[in-house]
Protein backbone atom coordinates (compact mmCIF):
# COMPACT_ATOMS: atom_id res chain seq x y z
CA UNK A 1 0.00 0.00 0.00
CA UNK A 2 1.24 3.42 -0.91
CA UNK A 3 0.93 6.34 1.48
CA UNK A 4 0.68 9.91 0.13
CA UNK A 5 1.34 13.34 1.68
CA UNK A 6 -1.89 14.50 3.59
CA UNK A 7 -0.13 18.20 2.65
CA UNK A 8 -1.10 18.94 -1.30
CA UNK A 9 1.70 18.79 -3.60
CA UNK A 10 3.69 21.98 -4.57
CA UNK A 11 5.51 23.21 -7.23
CA UNK A 12 9.03 22.79 -7.46
CA UNK A 13 10.71 25.12 -9.63
CA UNK A 14 13.42 24.20 -12.60
CA UNK A 15 16.50 26.15 -10.53
CA UNK A 16 19.90 25.91 -9.70
CA UNK A 17 20.59 26.27 -5.86
CA UNK A 18 22.26 29.07 -5.49
CA UNK A 19 19.64 31.70 -7.86
CA UNK A 20 16.88 29.94 -6.14
CA UNK A 21 18.35 31.11 -2.53
CA UNK A 22 18.73 34.76 -4.01
CA UNK A 23 16.19 35.50 -5.55
CA UNK A 24 13.57 34.04 -3.31
CA UNK A 25 15.28 35.43 -0.06
CA UNK A 26 14.73 38.99 -2.46
CA UNK A 27 11.02 38.62 -3.33
CA UNK A 28 9.80 36.74 0.52
CA UNK A 29 11.88 37.77 3.66
CA UNK A 30 13.49 40.96 5.28
CA UNK A 31 16.41 41.06 2.16
CA UNK A 32 13.97 42.68 -0.17
CA UNK A 33 13.29 45.58 2.34
CA UNK A 34 16.18 45.99 4.33
CA UNK A 35 19.39 44.17 2.19
CA UNK A 36 21.58 45.28 5.09
CA UNK A 37 19.82 43.50 7.79
CA UNK A 38 22.01 40.63 9.56
CA UNK A 39 21.76 37.06 8.48
CA UNK A 40 24.57 35.49 10.10
CA UNK A 41 26.65 35.98 13.22
CA UNK A 42 29.37 33.33 14.27
CA UNK A 43 31.95 34.05 17.13
CA UNK A 44 34.46 36.36 14.73
CA UNK A 45 31.80 38.58 12.73
CA UNK A 46 28.57 39.07 11.36
CA UNK A 47 27.44 39.20 7.50
CA UNK A 48 24.29 40.99 6.22
CA UNK A 49 22.41 39.31 3.16
CA UNK A 50 23.56 41.71 0.86
CA UNK A 51 27.10 41.07 2.20
CA UNK A 52 25.63 37.32 1.51
CA UNK A 53 25.38 37.78 -2.04
CA UNK A 54 28.31 39.67 -3.14
CA UNK A 55 30.95 37.50 -1.28
CA UNK A 56 29.47 34.72 -2.59
CA UNK A 57 29.75 35.94 -6.30
CA UNK A 58 33.51 37.40 -5.70
CA UNK A 59 34.09 33.61 -4.10
CA UNK A 60 32.72 32.18 -7.13
CA UNK A 61 35.06 34.55 -9.37
CA UNK A 62 38.22 33.81 -7.32
CA UNK A 63 37.65 30.14 -7.92
CA UNK A 64 36.95 30.45 -11.65
CA UNK A 65 39.77 33.19 -12.45
CA UNK A 66 42.48 32.13 -10.00
CA UNK A 67 41.56 28.69 -9.06
CA UNK A 68 40.54 27.34 -12.43
CA UNK A 69 37.79 25.58 -10.82
CA UNK A 70 34.83 24.79 -13.89
CA UNK A 71 31.59 23.28 -14.25
CA UNK A 72 31.81 19.25 -12.78
CA UNK A 73 34.79 20.12 -10.66
CA UNK A 74 34.17 18.84 -6.91
CA UNK A 75 35.30 20.73 -4.55
CA UNK A 76 36.08 19.36 -0.89
CA UNK A 77 34.93 22.07 2.16
CA UNK A 78 36.67 20.64 5.45
CA UNK A 79 35.55 23.26 8.05
CA UNK A 80 33.59 23.94 11.05
CA UNK A 81 30.60 26.00 11.45
CA UNK A 82 31.33 29.09 10.41
CA UNK A 83 29.61 32.02 8.15
CA UNK A 84 31.81 31.70 5.43
CA UNK A 85 30.29 27.72 4.88
CA UNK A 86 27.31 29.05 2.39
CA UNK A 87 29.19 31.72 0.96
CA UNK A 88 31.84 28.51 -0.15
CA UNK A 89 29.26 26.23 -1.33
CA UNK A 90 26.76 28.65 -3.30
CA UNK A 91 30.01 30.12 -5.27
CA UNK A 92 31.22 26.69 -6.06
CA UNK A 93 27.28 26.14 -7.32
CA UNK A 94 27.43 28.97 -9.48
CA UNK A 95 30.07 27.60 -11.37
CA UNK A 96 28.33 24.36 -12.20
CA UNK A 97 31.03 22.87 -9.62
CA UNK A 98 30.03 20.21 -6.95
CA UNK A 99 30.78 20.47 -2.82
CA UNK A 100 31.88 17.25 -0.80
CA UNK A 101 31.64 18.72 2.63
CA UNK A 102 33.74 16.57 4.87
CA UNK A 103 33.79 16.30 8.80
CA UNK A 104 37.00 18.80 9.84
CA UNK A 105 37.97 16.23 12.73
CA UNK A 106 38.23 13.45 10.16
CA UNK A 107 41.62 11.54 10.96
CA UNK A 108 43.74 12.04 7.31
CA UNK A 109 42.75 8.31 6.69
CA UNK A 110 39.25 9.48 7.07
CA UNK A 111 39.63 12.38 4.75
CA UNK A 112 42.10 10.11 2.14
CA UNK A 113 38.40 7.97 1.54
CA UNK A 114 36.38 10.70 0.70
CA UNK A 115 38.92 13.21 -1.23
CA UNK A 116 39.94 9.95 -3.39
CA UNK A 117 36.46 8.92 -3.82
CA UNK A 118 35.40 12.25 -5.09
CA UNK A 119 38.83 13.23 -6.47
CA UNK A 120 38.27 16.54 -5.50
CA UNK A 121 40.18 19.33 -7.45
CA UNK A 122 40.50 21.68 -4.36
CA UNK A 123 39.54 21.77 -1.09
CA UNK A 124 38.96 24.78 1.40
CA UNK A 125 39.55 24.51 4.76
CA UNK A 126 41.45 25.58 8.41
CA UNK A 127 45.00 26.23 8.44
CA UNK A 128 45.65 23.53 11.17
CA UNK A 129 44.13 21.28 8.97
CA UNK A 130 45.79 21.42 6.04
CA UNK A 131 48.89 18.59 7.04
CA UNK A 132 46.13 16.04 7.51
CA UNK A 133 44.79 17.27 4.38
CA UNK A 134 48.21 16.57 2.70
CA UNK A 135 48.52 13.68 3.95
CA UNK A 136 44.90 12.26 2.92
CA UNK A 137 45.84 13.25 -0.09
CA UNK A 138 49.48 11.32 0.07
CA UNK A 139 47.55 8.18 1.49
CA UNK A 140 44.35 8.55 -2.05
CA UNK A 141 46.89 9.37 -4.29
CA UNK A 142 46.08 12.54 -5.46
CA UNK A 143 47.78 15.28 -6.28
CA UNK A 144 46.14 18.81 -5.81
CA UNK A 145 48.13 21.45 -6.34
CA UNK A 146 49.15 23.80 -2.62
CA UNK A 147 47.36 26.83 -4.40
CA UNK A 148 44.22 24.91 -4.59
CA UNK A 149 44.66 24.13 -0.63
CA UNK A 150 42.57 27.36 0.56
CA UNK A 151 42.52 28.37 4.38
CA UNK A 152 39.47 30.61 5.99
CA UNK A 153 41.92 31.60 8.57
CA UNK A 154 45.72 31.30 7.12
CA UNK A 155 47.83 31.15 4.43
CA UNK A 156 46.60 31.00 0.84
CA UNK A 157 43.67 32.88 2.24
CA UNK A 158 40.45 32.17 0.33
CA UNK A 159 39.52 35.79 0.95
CA UNK A 160 42.44 36.66 -0.96
CA UNK A 161 40.97 35.25 -4.33
CA UNK A 162 37.97 37.38 -3.88
CA UNK A 163 37.67 39.23 -7.20
CA UNK A 164 34.95 41.33 -8.93
CA UNK A 165 36.31 39.83 -12.62
CA UNK A 166 33.74 38.44 -14.95
CA UNK A 167 32.96 34.52 -14.75
CA UNK A 168 30.44 32.36 -16.70
CA UNK A 169 27.52 31.79 -13.94
CA UNK A 170 26.01 28.46 -14.65
CA UNK A 171 22.01 28.64 -14.64
CA UNK A 172 20.21 25.65 -14.76
CA UNK A 173 17.22 26.65 -16.38
CA UNK A 174 14.50 23.61 -16.27
CA UNK A 175 13.47 20.65 -14.47
CA UNK A 176 15.06 18.47 -16.30
CA UNK A 177 18.31 19.85 -15.96
CA UNK A 178 18.35 20.97 -12.15
CA UNK A 179 16.80 17.11 -11.40
CA UNK A 180 20.05 15.86 -12.99
CA UNK A 181 22.94 18.22 -11.97
CA UNK A 182 24.56 17.49 -8.94
CA UNK A 183 24.87 20.08 -6.29
CA UNK A 184 26.46 18.09 -2.84
CA UNK A 185 27.83 15.02 -2.54
CA UNK A 186 27.51 14.45 1.27
CA UNK A 187 28.94 10.86 2.84
CA UNK A 188 26.73 8.98 4.82
CA UNK A 189 27.40 8.40 8.43
CA UNK A 190 29.54 4.96 8.29
CA UNK A 191 27.54 3.05 11.03
CA UNK A 192 28.65 -0.14 8.53
CA UNK A 193 31.52 -0.16 6.19
CA UNK A 194 33.30 2.80 4.39
CA UNK A 195 30.80 6.04 4.06
CA UNK A 196 29.29 5.90 0.32
CA UNK A 197 28.69 9.42 -1.06
CA UNK A 198 25.35 10.54 -1.88
CA UNK A 199 24.89 12.43 -4.86
CA UNK A 200 21.95 15.27 -4.27
CA UNK A 201 20.87 16.66 -7.21
CA UNK A 202 19.80 21.09 -7.06
CA UNK A 203 16.57 19.81 -7.29
CA UNK A 204 16.77 17.54 -4.72
CA UNK A 205 18.12 20.95 -2.54
CA UNK A 206 15.35 22.99 -3.78
CA UNK A 207 12.79 20.95 -3.39
CA UNK A 208 13.37 19.82 0.41
CA UNK A 209 13.50 23.64 0.97
CA UNK A 210 10.47 24.50 -0.12
CA UNK A 211 9.07 21.24 1.30
CA UNK A 212 10.07 22.81 5.16
CA UNK A 213 8.67 25.70 4.20
CA UNK A 214 5.23 24.58 3.53
CA UNK A 215 5.10 22.49 6.47
CA UNK A 216 5.86 25.76 8.87
CA UNK A 217 3.94 27.07 6.88
CA UNK A 218 0.44 24.66 8.05
CA UNK A 219 1.89 24.76 11.31
CA UNK A 220 -0.65 26.76 13.06
CA UNK A 221 1.02 26.60 16.43
CA UNK A 222 4.76 27.31 15.15
CA UNK A 223 2.85 30.35 13.19
CA UNK A 224 1.31 31.96 15.97
CA UNK A 225 4.07 31.10 18.24
CA UNK A 226 6.12 33.33 16.15
CA UNK A 227 3.90 35.97 14.65
CA UNK A 228 5.15 39.16 16.50
CA UNK A 229 8.38 38.75 15.67
CA UNK A 230 10.36 41.23 13.04
CA UNK A 231 13.11 38.80 12.54
CA UNK A 232 13.25 35.09 14.01
CA UNK A 233 16.51 33.74 15.47
CA UNK A 234 17.87 30.25 14.92
CA UNK A 235 20.84 28.61 16.42
CA UNK A 236 22.86 26.65 14.57
CA UNK A 237 24.54 23.77 16.12
CA UNK A 238 23.65 21.31 13.62
CA UNK A 239 27.19 20.60 12.13
CA UNK A 240 27.28 22.36 8.51
CA UNK A 241 28.90 19.59 7.01
CA UNK A 242 26.36 17.29 7.53
CA UNK A 243 22.81 17.49 5.43
CA UNK A 244 20.57 18.21 8.31
CA UNK A 245 22.71 21.04 9.31
CA UNK A 246 23.10 22.35 5.23
CA UNK A 247 19.19 22.55 5.21
CA UNK A 248 18.86 24.68 8.38
CA UNK A 249 21.50 26.96 7.52
CA UNK A 250 19.63 27.54 4.44
CA UNK A 251 16.53 27.66 5.31
CA UNK A 252 17.55 30.09 7.90
CA UNK A 253 17.71 32.38 4.92
CA UNK A 254 14.99 31.71 3.33
CA UNK A 255 13.02 32.20 5.91
CA UNK A 256 15.12 35.85 6.66
CA UNK A 257 16.15 34.74 9.96
CA UNK A 258 19.18 35.56 12.32
CA UNK A 259 21.59 32.76 12.38
CA UNK A 260 23.43 32.77 15.24
CA UNK A 261 26.66 29.79 14.23
CA UNK A 262 28.11 28.02 17.06
CA UNK A 263 31.41 26.43 15.91
CA UNK A 264 31.22 24.02 18.26
CA UNK A 265 28.97 22.80 20.52
CA UNK A 266 28.95 22.66 24.33
CA UNK A 267 25.95 22.67 26.38
CA UNK A 268 27.03 25.61 28.67
CA UNK A 269 28.00 27.53 25.56
CA UNK A 270 24.79 26.77 24.20
CA UNK A 271 22.88 27.85 26.84
CA UNK A 272 24.91 31.12 26.73
CA UNK A 273 24.26 31.72 23.55
CA UNK A 274 20.45 31.40 23.74
CA UNK A 275 20.45 34.10 26.41
CA UNK A 276 22.64 36.60 25.00
CA UNK A 277 20.92 36.42 21.51
CA UNK A 278 17.42 35.37 22.55
CA UNK A 279 17.14 32.88 20.38
CA UNK A 280 13.84 32.07 19.84
CA UNK A 281 14.52 28.41 17.28
CA UNK A 282 16.61 25.76 17.16
CA UNK A 283 17.04 22.44 15.17
CA UNK A 284 19.09 19.36 17.08
CA UNK A 285 19.68 16.08 18.15
CA UNK A 286 17.40 14.23 21.11
CA UNK A 287 20.83 14.04 23.13
CA UNK A 288 21.01 17.68 23.63
CA UNK A 289 16.89 17.70 24.71
CA UNK A 290 17.83 15.77 26.90
CA UNK A 291 20.01 17.90 28.55
CA UNK A 292 17.99 20.63 28.25
CA UNK A 293 15.19 18.64 30.62
CA UNK A 294 18.00 17.18 32.91
CA UNK A 295 21.29 19.66 33.03
CA UNK A 296 21.57 21.69 35.98
CA UNK A 297 22.83 23.69 33.44
CA UNK A 298 19.86 25.05 32.19
CA UNK A 299 19.11 27.00 35.01
CA UNK A 300 21.76 28.93 35.43
CA UNK A 301 20.51 30.85 31.91
CA UNK A 302 17.75 32.66 30.77
CA UNK A 303 16.33 30.54 27.65
CA UNK A 304 12.84 31.98 28.20
CA UNK A 305 13.47 33.70 24.48
CA UNK A 306 13.32 29.58 23.19
CA UNK A 307 9.47 28.98 21.47
CA UNK A 308 10.12 26.12 19.34
CA UNK A 309 12.67 23.38 19.04
CA UNK A 310 12.54 20.53 16.19
CA UNK A 311 14.43 17.27 16.90
CA UNK A 312 16.25 15.31 13.76
CA UNK A 313 18.93 12.59 13.53
CA UNK A 314 17.69 9.79 15.94
CA UNK A 315 13.69 9.08 17.28
CA UNK A 316 12.79 11.03 20.17
CA UNK A 317 10.83 9.57 22.37
CA UNK A 318 6.91 9.83 23.26
CA UNK A 319 8.75 10.70 27.34
CA UNK A 320 11.07 12.72 26.44
CA UNK A 321 8.95 14.78 23.68
CA UNK A 322 6.34 15.55 26.54
CA UNK A 323 8.70 16.43 29.29
CA UNK A 324 10.79 19.06 27.16
CA UNK A 325 7.35 21.05 26.16
CA UNK A 326 6.44 20.49 29.74
CA UNK A 327 9.47 21.59 31.67
CA UNK A 328 10.47 24.29 29.22
CA UNK A 329 7.29 25.97 28.26
CA UNK A 330 7.75 25.31 24.41
CA UNK A 331 6.84 23.83 21.35
CA UNK A 332 8.74 20.15 20.63
CA UNK A 333 8.66 18.74 17.56
CA UNK A 334 10.37 16.14 15.57
CA UNK A 335 11.23 14.97 11.67
CA UNK A 336 12.75 12.00 10.20
CA UNK A 337 15.17 12.07 7.36
CA UNK A 338 18.39 11.24 5.85
CA UNK A 339 21.41 11.87 3.96
CA UNK A 340 19.65 10.36 0.93
CA UNK A 341 16.53 11.95 0.77
CA UNK A 342 17.79 15.71 1.47
CA UNK A 343 17.09 15.01 4.32
CA UNK A 344 13.16 16.05 5.36
CA UNK A 345 10.87 13.25 4.86
CA UNK A 346 8.38 13.81 7.83
CA UNK A 347 7.50 16.50 10.53
CA UNK A 348 5.13 16.81 13.35
CA UNK A 349 3.11 19.73 13.82
CA UNK A 350 3.07 21.76 17.17
CA UNK A 351 -0.13 20.80 18.30
CA UNK A 352 0.62 17.19 17.32
CA UNK A 353 -1.56 15.10 19.81
CA UNK A 354 1.02 12.21 19.07
CA UNK A 355 4.03 13.00 20.62
CA UNK A 356 6.61 10.40 20.10
CA UNK A 357 5.48 10.34 16.01
CA UNK A 358 8.13 11.52 13.56
CA UNK A 359 5.04 13.34 11.94
CA UNK A 360 3.22 13.26 8.52
CA UNK A 361 4.59 13.13 5.02
CA UNK A 362 6.42 16.36 3.49
CA UNK A 363 4.10 17.46 0.55
CA UNK A 364 5.14 15.53 -2.72
CA UNK A 365 6.24 12.62 -0.80
CA UNK A 366 5.28 9.07 -0.69
CA UNK A 367 5.60 5.83 1.37
CA UNK A 368 5.42 2.50 1.99
CA UNK A 369 6.45 -0.16 4.07
CA UNK A 370 7.47 -3.20 3.09
CA UNK A 371 8.08 -6.57 5.06
CA UNK A 372 11.84 -8.71 4.19
CA UNK A 373 10.04 -10.00 0.75
CA UNK A 374 9.48 -6.10 -0.06
CA UNK A 375 5.99 -6.78 -0.34
CA UNK A 376 4.00 -3.58 1.14
CA UNK A 377 2.07 -3.47 4.39
CA UNK A 378 -1.05 -1.69 5.48
CA UNK A 379 -1.65 0.71 7.83
CA UNK A 380 -0.14 0.00 11.40
CA UNK A 381 1.83 -3.21 10.20
CA UNK A 382 5.34 -2.61 10.85
CA UNK A 383 8.18 -2.91 8.57
CA UNK A 384 10.82 -1.25 6.27
CA UNK A 385 10.38 2.32 5.29
CA UNK A 386 10.70 3.08 1.83
CA UNK A 387 10.43 6.79 0.67
CA UNK A 388 10.06 8.33 -2.70
CA UNK A 389 9.52 12.09 -3.84
CA UNK A 390 11.53 14.80 -5.41
CA UNK A 391 13.98 14.99 -2.16
CA UNK A 392 15.22 11.43 -2.90
CA UNK A 393 19.10 11.36 -4.08
CA UNK A 394 20.36 10.78 -7.52
CA UNK A 395 22.15 7.62 -6.17
CA UNK A 396 25.91 6.52 -4.31
CA UNK A 397 28.48 8.28 -6.16
CA UNK A 398 30.36 5.98 -8.35
CA UNK A 399 28.66 2.83 -6.71
CA UNK A 400 25.91 1.44 -8.99
CA UNK A 401 25.79 -1.55 -6.94
CA UNK A 402 24.90 0.28 -4.22
CA UNK A 403 22.50 2.73 -5.43
CA UNK A 404 20.75 -0.52 -7.21
CA UNK A 405 19.84 -2.00 -3.88
CA UNK A 406 18.99 1.53 -2.34
CA UNK A 407 16.46 2.63 -5.07
CA UNK A 408 14.27 0.25 -6.30
CA UNK A 409 12.81 0.49 -9.59
CA UNK A 410 9.92 2.81 -9.32
CA UNK A 411 12.39 4.83 -7.58
CA UNK A 412 10.95 4.25 -3.83
CA UNK A 413 14.39 4.41 -1.75
CA UNK A 414 15.04 1.80 0.63
CA UNK A 415 15.44 3.51 4.11
CA UNK A 416 16.36 0.64 6.41
CA UNK A 417 14.16 2.39 9.04
CA UNK A 418 12.09 0.18 10.94
CA UNK A 419 8.36 1.50 11.52
CA UNK A 420 4.76 2.16 10.60
CA UNK A 421 2.50 4.73 9.95
CA UNK A 422 -1.79 4.98 11.42
CA UNK A 423 -4.78 5.64 10.00
CA UNK A 424 -4.38 9.35 10.19
CA UNK A 425 -0.87 9.88 8.87
CA UNK A 426 1.46 9.75 11.72
CA UNK A 427 4.95 8.01 10.98
CA UNK A 428 6.55 6.19 13.60
CA UNK A 429 10.03 5.17 13.49
CA UNK A 430 10.59 2.44 16.03
CA UNK A 431 14.72 1.51 14.77
CA UNK A 432 16.96 0.99 12.23
CA UNK A 433 16.50 -2.29 10.16
CA UNK A 434 20.09 -3.56 11.18
CA UNK A 435 20.42 -2.66 14.90
CA UNK A 436 17.23 -4.84 15.82
CA UNK A 437 18.55 -7.34 17.94
CA UNK A 438 16.65 -10.93 17.48
CA UNK A 439 16.48 -12.39 20.83
CA UNK A 440 15.18 -16.20 20.61
CA UNK A 441 13.61 -14.90 17.38
CA UNK A 442 11.80 -12.18 18.95
CA UNK A 443 12.94 -8.82 17.78
CA UNK A 444 13.81 -6.06 20.15
CA UNK A 445 14.76 -2.25 19.47
CA UNK A 446 17.42 -0.66 21.04
CA UNK A 447 15.95 2.68 20.59
CA UNK A 448 12.46 0.96 22.55
CA UNK A 449 14.76 0.56 25.50
CA UNK A 450 17.21 3.32 25.44
CA UNK A 451 13.66 5.90 25.58
CA UNK A 452 12.84 3.40 28.80
CA UNK A 453 15.91 3.71 30.48
CA UNK A 454 16.17 7.62 30.13
CA UNK A 455 13.24 7.93 32.26
CA UNK A 456 15.41 5.89 35.47
CA UNK A 457 16.31 9.17 37.95
CA UNK A 458 20.03 7.91 37.84
CA UNK A 459 20.66 7.65 34.17
CA UNK A 460 21.61 10.78 31.76
CA UNK A 461 22.03 8.76 28.60
CA UNK A 462 22.72 5.13 27.06
CA UNK A 463 23.04 3.11 24.64
CA UNK A 464 21.81 -0.74 24.04
CA UNK A 465 23.73 -2.98 21.25
CA UNK A 466 23.25 -7.14 20.86
CA UNK A 467 25.70 -8.84 22.73
CA UNK A 468 25.86 -12.74 21.11
CA UNK A 469 25.61 -15.36 23.96
CA UNK A 470 27.17 -19.21 22.18
CA UNK A 471 25.65 -20.70 25.17
CA UNK A 472 22.20 -19.93 24.12
CA UNK A 473 22.93 -19.49 20.21
CA UNK A 474 21.45 -15.99 20.55
CA UNK A 475 22.33 -12.20 20.91
CA UNK A 476 21.12 -10.79 24.13
CA UNK A 477 20.71 -6.55 24.60
CA UNK A 478 22.70 -4.77 26.66
CA UNK A 479 22.98 -1.35 28.17
CA UNK A 480 26.08 0.92 28.45
CA UNK A 481 24.48 4.04 30.73
CA UNK A 482 25.54 6.88 31.82
CA UNK A 483 24.71 7.84 35.37
CA UNK A 484 24.61 10.73 37.26
CA UNK A 485 27.87 11.03 39.82
CA UNK A 486 26.02 10.83 42.78
CA UNK A 487 24.59 7.60 41.33
CA UNK A 488 27.30 5.50 40.92
CA UNK A 489 27.42 3.25 43.70
CA UNK A 490 28.04 -0.90 44.06
CA UNK A 491 25.38 -2.74 42.45
CA UNK A 492 23.77 0.34 40.60
CA UNK A 493 24.10 -2.48 37.24
CA UNK A 494 22.12 -5.04 38.74
CA UNK A 495 19.30 -2.52 40.29
CA UNK A 496 18.81 -0.65 36.71
CA UNK A 497 19.03 -4.07 35.16
CA UNK A 498 16.00 -5.30 37.28
CA UNK A 499 14.14 -1.67 37.18
CA UNK A 500 14.25 -2.27 33.45
CA UNK A 501 13.13 -5.90 33.71
CA UNK A 502 9.77 -4.81 36.17
CA UNK A 503 8.71 -2.57 32.72
CA UNK A 504 8.99 -4.72 30.18
CA UNK A 505 7.77 -7.80 28.61
CA UNK A 506 9.75 -11.11 29.11
CA UNK A 507 12.58 -11.04 26.18
CA UNK A 508 13.12 -7.60 25.86
CA UNK A 509 15.11 -7.63 29.43
CA UNK A 510 18.52 -6.86 29.93
CA UNK A 511 20.44 -9.76 29.50
CA UNK A 512 23.04 -8.71 27.87
CA UNK A 513 23.71 -6.93 31.18
CA UNK A 514 24.53 -3.41 32.15
CA UNK A 515 27.98 -1.52 32.41
CA UNK A 516 28.24 2.21 33.66
CA UNK A 517 30.02 4.36 31.41
CA UNK A 518 31.55 8.10 31.22
CA UNK A 519 30.11 8.85 27.74
CA UNK A 520 28.01 7.49 24.96
CA UNK A 521 29.23 7.41 21.63
CA UNK A 522 27.84 9.70 19.18
CA UNK A 523 28.47 11.24 15.90
CA UNK A 524 28.81 14.64 15.50
CA UNK A 525 24.89 14.68 15.08
CA UNK A 526 24.00 12.96 18.23
CA UNK A 527 23.15 9.52 16.68
CA UNK A 528 24.69 6.89 18.55
CA UNK A 529 27.57 5.26 17.20
CA UNK A 530 26.47 1.73 18.93
CA UNK A 531 29.49 0.30 15.99
CA UNK A 532 32.03 1.89 18.55
CA UNK A 533 30.27 0.29 21.65
CA UNK A 534 30.12 -3.14 19.20
CA UNK A 535 33.87 -3.34 18.95
CA UNK A 536 34.70 -3.13 22.34
CA UNK A 537 32.77 -6.13 22.99
CA UNK A 538 34.86 -7.69 20.00
CA UNK A 539 37.80 -7.14 21.27
CA UNK A 540 36.60 -8.41 24.96
CA UNK A 541 35.55 -11.89 23.43
CA UNK A 542 39.09 -11.92 21.52
CA UNK A 543 40.81 -11.41 24.51
CA UNK A 544 38.59 -14.10 26.69
CA UNK A 545 39.38 -16.30 23.74
CA UNK A 546 43.00 -16.38 24.24
CA UNK A 547 42.85 -16.94 27.54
Amino acid sequence: MIFKSLTPDIDIPGVDLPTFVFSYMRENTVYGREPNRTAMIDKAQSLSFAELESQTQASASGLYNKIGIRRGDIVAIVLPNTLFYPVATMSVQMLGGVVTTANPEYTSRELAHQLGVTEAKAVITMQERVPAIKEALQLARLTIPESNILTIDGDNNVCDIFSSQPFPRVYLRSSAEAETTPSFIVFSSGTSGKPKGVVLSHSNMVSNALQFLEVDRHDRGLVDAMQNKPQRCWLQILPMFHIYGILISSVSLLTGSLNVIMEKFDFAGFCSLIQSHRVDTVYLAPPIILALTKSPLTKKYDISSLRFINSGAAPLSKELQTEAATKLGILVTQGYGMSETSPIVTRSLCNSDKPGSAGQLCPNTEAAFVDEDDKDLGIGQVGELCVRGPQVMLGYYKNKEATDNAIRSDRFLHTGDIGYIDSAGNVYITDRKKELIKYKGFQVAPAELEGLLTDHPDIVDSAVIPVYDKTRATELPKAFVVVRPEAKRPGIEKDIAEWVADRVVDYKKLRGGVEVIDAVPKSATGKILRRVLKDIEADRLKQKSKL
